[in-house]
C-alpha cells in the first residue's frame, strides 16, 4: 500500500493536465480563437492565401508546451523523494516524455483547420 501512494503522489503532476483541459478548451473556443484567429488558410480578393502568423493553434502549442514543463518541474521538485540518482533522472525523463506526448495529443484535439 505504501508503494501505491508513493507512486500516485508521484504521478500527480500529470493531473494538472486532466485539470486544465476544459477549462482551456472553453477558453480556447469562447475567446483565443475570436483573438487570435483559427489556423484556417484566409483567401484574399485576388484568391491569394494571406499567411496568418500567429494563430490560436500556436496559442494551443505554447500553452501546453508550457503545462508540460510546469509538469516537468514538478517532477524534478518530487523527485527527491527517490533515493537513488539513476532512478531520479530516469523518472524525470520519463515524466517529461509523458508529458509531451499528453501535451501533443491535447494540441491536436483542440486545433482548429
Amino acid at each position: 500500500m505504501k508503494i501505491v501512494k508513493k507512486m500516485a503522489i508521484l504521478a500527480s503532476p500529470l493531473v494538472l493536465f486532466i485539470v486544465l483541459f476544459l477549462p482551456y478548451a472553453w477558453l480556447n473556443q469562447a475567446y483565443i480563437v475570436k483573438w487570435l484567429g483559427c489556423g484556417c488558410p484566409v483567401i484574399d480578393d485576388f484568391g491569394n492565401i494571406v499567411e496568418n502568423n500567429f494563430n490560436a493553434n500556436d496559442f494551443t502549442a505554447l500553452f501546453w508546451l508550457f503545462v508540460s514543463l510546469c509538469t516537468t518541474a514538478a517532477s524534478a521538485f518530487l523527485s527527491g523523494r527517490i533515493p537513488k540518482k539513476w532512478v531520479r533522472v530516469l523518472y524525470v525523463a520519463g515524466m517529461l516524455l509523458v508529458s509531451l506526448l499528453i501535451a501533443d495529443q491535447f494540441r491536436l484535439i483542440l486545433a482548429w483547420s
